[in-house]
């Protein structure tokens, strides 16, 4: 994951001190190439609203510099490096945070403050949050995502073990498995299941199946790498190729060993965590309470584009 907002700033303004004139597409561009950002770190998304953190960063980057007044606007959606820009990196300050803009930069200071009273904060000499808005949705969002997460793995173990398997099986169709041919994902008996829980059909022939291991664990009771061995053995006297192991604890090391030190079958560990995070992204076992849409400036209408 790429650097936390603050950490952009002194390589952001280091990049304007050449002098030259840029717009916020090339400062990204140049500053990802300065900053050795990975083509991952350069793709990274905020999950809310799907826009560019890399770009995101340096946009806020260049808001707080502008209001410091360490850069420039000589043109419309262009910005430099100003005199006291110049002045900050002769300084030989390299770490610039928020709190250095606050102490060195009156103009940053009551934005600050603005921003401090916009959110109807009772004390303005307390510092903004170190991360721009959409950071602080991001967090606010992951955590109701854990709770929720924390919330559904409590609500599974309420249940018992056959509802488990359906959900299991609910949740790879809703992934896309299966079709909508007769008998394309069901439960097996569960008296007699020799191991597997469920069947997933990929075509309609049935030519190409995956086979299901569900285990409604505690989270103390963590998979082992004979759990494992024993679901591989079902596989192989059926002539399975694929297979996904689901719980809602956890797989030891072992367990994972034995599945990467595996050649002959293509088998997913699955984990409480993990299946919680798939149930919420495919909406299995839940519902949307409250939808909010970001939108941002249209910078190609107002540049003619």
């Amino acid at each position: 994951m790429i650097q936390s907002f603050q950490k952009y700033l002194y390589p952001f303004l280091s990049l304007m001190g050449d002098g030259k004139v840029r717009d916020i597409s090339q400062v990204s561009d140049d500053l990802g190439k300065t900053m050795n950002l990975t083509d991952e770190e350069l793709a990274e998304t905020y999950e809310i609203s799907g826009q560019n953190r890399h770009r995101g960063r340096c946009g806020w980057a260049r808001t707080w510099f502008l209001k410091a007044g360490v850069l420039e606007s000589p043109k419309r959606g262009h910005f430099v490096i100003s005199k006291s820009g110049k002045d900050l990196l002769e300084s030989g300050v390299t770490e610039i945070t928020q709190k250095f803009l606050i102490d060195h930069y009156p103009s940053f200071a009551a934005f600050a403050k603005t921003k401090k009273k916009d959110k109807h904060e009772t004390n303005p000499d307390e510092p903004l949050d170190t991360s721009d808005p959409i950071n602080q949705m991001e967090d606010a969002f992951a955590q109701l995502n854990n709770k929720l997460i924390d919330d559904l793995l409590q609500y599974i173990s309420e249940q018992d073990p056959k509802f488990f398997e359906k959900l299991v099986v609910d949740l790879l169709v809703a992934m896309g498995y299966g079709g909508d041919f007769e008998d394309a994902a069901k439960v097996t008996q569960f008296s007699n299941d020799g191991g597997i829980d469920g069947i997933i059909k990929e075509d309609a022939l049935g030519l190409d199946k995956v086979y299901l291991q569900a285990k409604r664990w505690k989270e103390t009771n963590i998979v082992g790498a004979p759990d494992i061995h024993k679901f591989m053995g079902a596989l192989m006297s059926i002539g399975a190729s694929k297979g996904v192991y689901i719980t809602t604890s956890s797989f030891s090391k072992a367990a994972i060993d034995v599945v990467a030190s595996n050649k002959s079958l293509k088998l997913v560990l699955i984990d409480g965590k993990q299946l919680a995070k798939y149930m919420i992204k495919y909406n299995i076992g839940v519902i949307s309470q409250h939808s909010y849409t970001i939108k941002r400036v249209d910078t190609g209408y107002f540049e003619g584009e």
